[in-house]
């Protein structure tokens, strides 16, 4: 075995939530619940994404053998493939410089996993995978360099497959070989094209894939499963165009987790959340012109997103959104179907320039967006932002997400209690909106 493996499966066995410093256990927890509250705005709010389940459970004209089999892809491990999937539509998940999208598999592994643990305070243990789940993805993804977004493999079905793993490992309480094997197991399930992640729906599941084959992994290499320890040649196939260092694998990364990691404030791309952030400084009043610069991202740049899930990755449209007024969830979501925007965004929409440059990081540790705003001939806002700025939320921010009907009840399930009790209030409701139940407690 590859010592560089087996020194990171030494560091996921050994994770412990209670050492880590007071910052870097807030910075966990506020991952795992965002985690969960993506896993429930998801299935509450963007039911049309994995539908399958749903169609399969009430039966009908639309429950048919294709329906059936699809219901059942996501619904092994309890359906956190589902969950996983459901998470990734909502589209306001942690993430980490690269990024690895890791805190939503890696909580919904960990959950999943509690029931065959040993038995000890599961909020400390599920805090524990999570940071396991969490720093193995970033040295994952610290081992290669020279890939950029949306080229190349989407990450939540790459790094969140090793983020899974390795929480779901930690869970599990594996020793520090199984815990490696975990992790060379979820490299040979490494999928997901960086060309699908933003605008087809097939994207989306990314998310709940990776959840699966991390899972998938832990559970094997718990009964003694192993892959391939070459994982430099692994990589190098993978990844052929970038450069490879294991060593990274060995050694924590550079980094703290607490100013590594990165959080979506808003449903919409990562590097659109500064203008979102930006322009609510001046939406209170018309403006007549937004001009954006950012990195080089090619998808981002749509001018004319043709449906909701593309208008979400439009650097366009969400600056159009924002510039509205208007940042709740709701803002941002709708059926599938046609793009329909308000006559104010219309408006907006065909006064933005986005100036991407291509010299410009994408690293989230490195990367910044600048904004200017109009109103008439007058420039009233100007204000360049850095992505590492983007830190965690709580309570008060996840309560202006899902403000609405549910909303408060929603909000206090995730927040006030237990992870633990989140994540068990998650799947309730997961079944009760399968079994059509959807408005009860």
């Amino acid at each position: 075995m590859s010592d560089d493996l087996l020194a990171l499966g030494e560091f996921i066995s050994s994770a412990d939530f209670t050492s880590a410093p007071g910052p870097t256990q807030q910075t966990v927890d506020q991952a795992a619940r965002a985690s969960l509250l993506c896993a429930l705005v998801g299935i509450e709010q963007e039911q049309w994404i994995w539908n399958f389940p749903i169609l399969a459970a009430r039966g009908g004209a639309k429950a048919t053998g294709a329906v059936k089999l699809l219901a059942g892809l996501f619904d092994v491990f309890e359906g956190v493939g589902h969950l996983g999937t459901a998470a990734g539509a909502a589209d306001f998940d942690p993430m980490d410089p690269g990024p690895s999208h890791s805190a939503i598999p890696a909580t919904l592994a960990s959950c999943v996993t509690l029931d065959q643990s040993p038995k000890e305070d599961a909020d400390i243990l599920v805090g524990s995978s999570v940071l396991a789940g969490i720093e193995a993805a970033r040295r994952i993804r610290g081992a290669i360099s020279g890939t950029r977004p949306g080229v190349g493999y989407h990450s939540a079905g790459v790094y969140g497959a090793v983020a899974a793993a390795a929480s779901a490992a930690r869970t599990l309480r594996l020793n520090p070989r199984e815990c490696a094997n975990a992790v060379a197991i979820a490299i040979d399930r490494f999928s997901g094209l960086g060309i699908n992640s933003a605008a087809t729906l097939v994207g989306v599941t990314h998310f709940g894939w990776g959840t699966i084959h991390g899972l998938e992994a832990a559970l094997l290499a718990s009964q003694g499963w192993t892959a391939s320890h070459d994982i430099g040649r692994a990589f190098a196939t993978q990844f052929a165009a970038s450069q490879i260092d294991l060593s990274a694998l060995a050694k924590p990364t550079s980094v703290s987790l607490t100013d590594a990691l990165v959080f979506k404030w808003y449903p919409c791309n990562i590097y659109t959340n500064l203008v979102v952030l930006t322009l609510e400084q001046v939406n209170q009043q018309p403006i007549d012109r937004i001009e954006i610069k950012m990195p080089w991202i090619p998808h981002l740049d749509c001018p004319q997103p043709s449906g909701v899930r593309e208008a979400r990755n439009s650097a366009q449209a969400v600056a159009a959104i924002a510039g509205a007024g208007d940042t709740s969830y709701a803002a941002f979501s709708g059926e599938n179907g046609e793009w329909n925007p308000s006559p104010e965004v219309k408006r907006l929409l065909q006064r933005i320039e986005v100036v991407m440059d291509r010299s410009a990081p994408t690293d989230l540790s490195k990367a910044s967006v600048g904004v200017r705003v109009w109103r008439g001939s007058s420039m009233v806002h100007e204000q360049e932002r850095s992505m590492k700025d983007l830190r965690g939320w709580g309570r008060d921010h996840a309560k202006k997400l899902v403000s609405g009907d549910g909303g408060q009840r929603h909000v206090e399930a995730i927040y006030d209690g237990s992870i633990v009790s989140g994540f068990q209030y998650v799947q309730g409701r997961r079944r009760a909106i399968i079994l059509g139940k959807g408005n009860e407690p």
